[in-house]
């Protein structure tokens, strides 16, 4: 019984696993190779390859076409998911540091609870139970990080729209997903994603004069990413994906104590605390009434 729970668990979960351990260990490749590191150009080409790919298994599986509506709301809600993490790349703001983004991005957990309970995706309405999970990142975060500074407009849209357009875009993206039309909704999403993110690279090039450069390295460290994050959100509920943005942080926190060895402070201590008891209570949540069962996903 207990390893069928376990099974069951695991399931359901292993995108997310591995989203969590790829997006936490990115630091450590970029950190020696930077020309690993994500530009508009290789977030085009991995968003590019991951709808063929979606594509490919959806004909290949002769999957059901979903509505009109669901397909907007997957491509839409999908764009979002993606390109709300890596607002600053698109919107071309050097200045915006990592930390900051992080930071902002502890809030999303905060939007997605609001924008379960305006879509009606929550049981219980807006409740206390799912706002304190974002609240507590944050207050863990500010313990280690050092404040955004606010004196760049830009950088102030950034961290104003990346948790909001991640959190809207997860409870849109998960609102079209049903157990018949994944691939599709997939291909909608990486698509919608990638045309965004080739008229930013498309502009960008013709600014600069150059045609950018692809290192491999990047995209395949992006197309996993990207990969794993739609596939993520397909089978838990959006408040349960966020937490990626609570896990990420402390897994990072728990690499710099152990590899780096950081010294060990009470803040630290308290932010891992923090960081630890909001993401137990995200991926013990289920916010959606249609996430007793998770879809199959595009790979079974």
């Amino acid at each position: 019984m207990a390893k069928d729970d376990q099974t069951r668990l695991w399931r359901p979960g292993w995108p997310f696993a591995l989203l969590c351990l790829a997006a936490s260990s990115e630091w450590l490749i970029t950190d020696r190779w930077p020309q690993a590191g994500s530009t508009l150009a290789t977030e085009t080409v991995a968003c590019g390859l991951a709808a063929g790919v979606s594509f490919g298994l959806a004909l290949r599986n002769k999957s059901r076409r979903p509505s009109e509506a669901s397909l907007f709301s997957a491509a839409l809600g999908g764009a979002l998911v993606l390109i709300g993490p890596t607002l600053g790349i698109l919107l071309q703001v050097p200045s915006l540091s990592p930390a900051s983004l992080v930071l902002a991005l502890a809030l999303t957990p905060v939007v997605t609870a609001v924008a379960e309970a305006a879509f009606g995706s929550r049981e219980d309405g807006l409740s206390a139970a799912g706002l304190w999970p974002g609240l507590a990142a944050l207050v863990g975060l500010l313990l280690v990080l050092p404040e955004p500074s606010f004196s760049n407009p830009l950088n102030n849209v950034v961290l104003l729209l990346a948790p909001l357009l991640t959190g809207v875009g997860c409870v849109l993206f998960r609102r079209s997903v049903a157990p018949t039309n994944v691939t599709w909704s997939s291909t909608a999403a990486f698509a919608s994603a990638g045309v965004v993110f080739g008229i930013a690279a498309a502009t960008q090039a013709i600014r600069q004069h150059a045609i950018p450069a692809l290192a491999p390295a990047a995209v395949a460290i992006d197309f996993v990413l990207t990969l794993l994050a739609i596939l993520a959100l397909q089978r838990l509920a959006a408040s349960q994906y966020t937490a990626r943005y609570v896990l990420v942080p402390l897994a990072v926190l728990l690499q710099g104590l152990f590899l780096l060895h950081s010294l060990t402070t009470a803040r630290s201590v308290a932010c891992g605390v923090l960081l630890a008891g909001a993401a137990v209570s995200l991926l013990l949540s289920r916010s959606e009434k249609n996430s007793a069962e998770p879809p199959k996903i595009m790979a079974g």
